[in-house]
């Protein structure tokens, strides 16, 4: 049986396992390795780790493997949208209350949160307030363990992993979050065929739309 090997940024836990469920080719099995922050998985390809597929929350990671020549293809295959969770904490008072976000020097949606803030003119008020993780679990592990009050998160990753439709989404203030996967150098037969079926396909893309992408 053919292995694809699939990295994946974390806010993709639980709607890939979906679309490797839609994919109509069973005789391929899969080894899928999620939950980490984008940038661990891009150095462990610089330093050799095969992968097949990378699936990222940016453009940049992506981007740079292609480039470099250790990826043979390169696509959007979503643009995610920003979120505050949970929904009772009250944007106006955040200058208030602890918050947390996915840190920006790792994270594509930590970037966005940090440009949210500077561009709605409210980060010096609560810059004292802000509390990191390095991807979406941590950062809302802090919510749930009381340490902050409200967080700033991928929708997709609040309603997959989460489970919780009591989010606000934020459609301005920050630039769009471009996913871009890359099909990687030594990648199989198989493993182009399930990236161009995640890239185009109808199922692929209804799934991802049903996560808030």
């Amino acid at each position: 049986m053919d292995k694809v090997r699939l990295a994946c940024a974390p806010n993709l836990s639980g709607i890939v396992e979906e679309i490797i469920d839609s994919f109509k080719d069973k005789t391929v099995s899969f080894e899928l390795t999620i939950g980490d922050s984008c940038n661990v998985y891009y150095k462990e390809i610089l330093n050799g780790k095969p992968y097949d597929i990378f699936l990222t929350a940016d453009e940049k990671s992506a981007d740079g493997l292609f480039f470099s020549g250790l990826a043979k293809k390169s696509a959007v295959y979503a643009e995610g949208k920003l979120c505050l969770w949970p929904l009772e904490s009250n944007i106006i008072n955040l200058s208030n209350i602890k918050i947390a976000l996915p840190d920006p020097d790792l994270a594509p949606y930590g970037r966005a949160a940090f440009e949210y803030l500077e561009n709605t003119k409210i980060i010096d008020s609560v810059k004292e307030n802000l509390i990191f993780g390095k991807n979406p679990f941590e950062v809302s592990r802090l919510v749930l363990e009381q340490k902050a009050q409200i967080a700033f998160l991928p929708v997709s990753f609040v309603k997959s992993v989460l489970k919780d439709d009591s989010f606000k989404v934020l459609l301005d203030n920050y630039n769009p979050v471009v996913q871009k996967g890359v099909l990687l150098s030594q990648a199989s037969k198989k493993a182009q065929e399930f990236f161009e079926f995640l890239i185009n396909s109808k199922q692929s893309k209804q799934i991802l739309n049903k996560f808030g992408f």
